[in-house]
């Protein structure tokens, strides 16, 4: 909702195409990959394998690259393809402003301290949009669309927040913009008023327009959801300016005994597809490709 709303104003673009969805390039992820950061730098203290493998990362990294600038020519040093291949999407869609966004950075230290390395040499102009969105609501979110169970998921989003704040500090005050999911829901206009006045553009009264309220507190009386956030979630939620009765999810009767099991065999299945689709049939796909 953020990318489409934001990318309304005609003075923002993003990419032409991605092997990913919703146009997020993944680029910083990949070049943690490939650039070898230290396992410790990722999610989970392991190398993202998101992609498959080593060569897979690099095909994807590639095909990323060219599918948006066809002539770009691919240098022999990673680090070099990883840096200068965001400087040619730069140069291509950065008229004035070249917005992307990628919600697996967050997660991985090494995709955040790569790209603020590639931002302190760059000639380009570097701004950071930080945006929170309840836990409750994130973890409902996650639990509908990946049956993935919420309490332990929740400590995902307290690590990304985490990370979150250290990246802010570690960055100019005013390359930084904090916004809460909640105010742009609702006061769009005002919210994305702020954030063009943050990037210098002209204020563009049609963002926004395509936001709804419609699933902003449906955890509340989802009887299936039963998620009590933990003591340390809900600190870092108050830091973002959450409010203790935002953060609690009222009691429901207990759930049938055998449905935590099922939704497990459901998330399990429906991770397998999704890591066949990632880490084998769009690698072997971009291999053909680039052999044509």
């Amino acid at each position: 909702m953020f990318q489409s709303e934001i990318c309304k104003h005609p003075q923002i673009q993003t990419v032409a195409y991605s092997p990913h969805t919703y146009l997020e390039t993944h680029h910083w992820l990949k070049g943690a990959v490939l650039t070898h950061a230290a396992p410790a730098t990722f999610s989970g203290n392991k190398v993202y394998s998101g992609y498959g493998n080593y060569n897979s990362a690099l095909q994807y990294t590639i095909d990323g690259i060219k599918g948006n600038v066809p002539d770009f020519q691919v240098p022999t040093d990673v680090k070099e393809l990883v840096f200068k291949g965001w400087d040619a999407l730069c140069e291509k869609f950065a008229k004035p402003v070249f917005f992307e966004k990628s919600p697996q950075y967050i997660a991985n230290w090494a995709s955040l301290s790569l790209m603020l390395e590639w931002a302190e040499q760059t000639s380009y102009c570097v701004k950071y949009i930080g945006l929170t969105r309840n836990p409750l609501s994130v973890q409902y979110s996650a639990f509908k669309l990946f049956f993935t169970e919420p309490e332990k998921r929740q400590f995902g989003w307290l690590e990304n927040q985490k990370n979150l704040l250290a990246f802010q500090s570690l960055v100019p005050a005013d390359s930084f913009y904090s916004v809460k999911y909640e105010d742009i829901i609702s006061n769009p206009q005002d919210a994305f008023s702020g954030i063009f006045s943050f990037l210098g553009l002209s204020d563009y009264s049609i963002a926004g327009r395509g936001t709804h309220s419609k699933s902003l507190e449906k955890w509340r009386d989802d009887s299936e959801f039963q998620l009590q956030l933990d003591p340390a979630v809900k600190q870092i939620a108050r830091k973002f300016g959450y409010s203790e009765s935002e953060l609690t999810n009222p009691k429901k009767p207990p759930l049938p005994k055998n449905y935590k099991r099922k939704k497990r065999m459901e998330a399990r299945f429906k991770l397998f597809k999704t890591r066949l689709r990632d880490r084998v049939i769009i690698p072997l796909r971009l291999k053909r490709k680039n052999k044509q």
